[in-house]
């Protein structure tokens, strides 16, 4: 079934359909779940609870949506969470400099690389703006964080980007009350928000959606002391480093030094196996292998869940041992 299938049924059927579609100046990026959406959004939370979160006794935590500007220094978001945008120096029109790339060039330059290096693309492929044909102007980074003012003094404070910032600060005192132990799972779904510069493709990309994130705090001296590797050591994944993935078991990725550790592999195991049950033709997904220019600041290695559709693959899930950076 192609996109456009899709999308028409969604629309008929009341899975979902775009926010505020009765007026005009509706905005891009926002979509409402109908009667039919929320009870399968509803049934794919269940299994994951049931699968993920109460198979290793993880804690689930509901966290604000708005916290404050500290936190997000202290992340990292205010100075590195940017897209690279390009501006029509004619009539104003703003894209992503990498995915207009991609579009037009079939060359994949990673979100995160130096901007010289979209200018370059634009330069010698010479890229026009596929509004009106003028020039675009330098490339530029975009935070896309949305910024809200608290109070009369309109404090300043974000609309988180992450579900996870919440998990990260909460982490001392769920740590101290819940009687923890290491390694310590704690989950969250809720909303998170992004002020993306050309949301598409329906709920593909979003600036309002939810997020279902898992943070697994964990000794770094014991990483391969996992109690349930065995459960999954010969569960079947796709891992692609260079061109194409290839098959192998949770065991012989981590022996092979693909997987950094026991720790890593385990949770690629048990979300392979998650997403097999939700539908997923796991032939067609990919463990795909994150470069240094690719992957999120704060991660030391990262690992993206995608599907192949007929859209070309799809991220549903980003795998990051993010090491000791929060």
């Amino acid at each position: 079934m192609d996109y456009e299938t899709v999308m028409k049924l969604a629309l008929e059927r009341g899975f979902y359909f775009p926010s505020c579609e009765v007026y005009a100046d509706a905005q891009a990026g926002f979509w409402e779940y109908g009667p039919t959406g929320v009870g399968l959004k509803n049934k794919f939370l269940q299994l994951w609870r049931r699968e993920l979160i109460r198979r290793d006794g993880m804690l689930e935590i509901d966290g604000s949506q708005i916290m404050s500007k500290s936190v997000f220094e202290a992340s990292g978001h205010l100075g590195n969470f940017a897209d690279p945008i390009i501006k029509c120096s004619k009539c104003n029109s703003t894209f992503r400099a990498d995915k207009t790339i991609a579009e037009i060039t079939k060359i994949e330059i990673p979100e995160s690389a130096d901007l010289i290096e979209f200018d370059n693309a634009i330069s010698q492929n010479n890229i026009k703006c596929q509004k009106c044909k003028g020039d675009f102007e330098k490339t530029k980074n975009f935070n896309m964080m949305f910024k809200v003012g608290i109070g009369p003094e309109e404090e300043e404070a974000y609309l988180r980007p992450e579900t996870c910032q919440s998990i990260f600060v909460d982490f001392p005192r769920l740590y101290k009350t819940m009687r923890g132990k290491l390694p310590l799972g704690i989950a969250q779904v809720g909303k998170s928000f992004r002020n993306e510069i050309a949301p598409r493709q329906s709920l593909l990309r979003l600036r309002e959606f939810y997020q279902a994130e898992i943070e697994v705090f964990c000794n770094p001296t014991k990483l391969d002391v996992v109690e349930k590797f065995e459960e999954i050591q010969d569960v079947i994944i796709r891992i692609q480093t260079d061109s194409e993935p290839v098959a192998m078991t949770c065991k012989e990725g981590l022996e092979s030094g693909i997987i950094p550790n026991k720790f890593v592999a385990y949770y690629l195991g048990i979300l392979t196996e998650f997403y097999e049950k939700t539908g997923v033709d796991i032939t067609k997904s990919r463990f795909r292998k994150l470069g240094e220019k690719e992957k999120a600041f704060y991660a030391e290695v990262a690992f993206d869940f995608e599907v192949e559709t007929t859209i070309g693959w799809l991220e549903l899930v980003a795998c990051n041992y993010r090491s000791d950076y929060d």
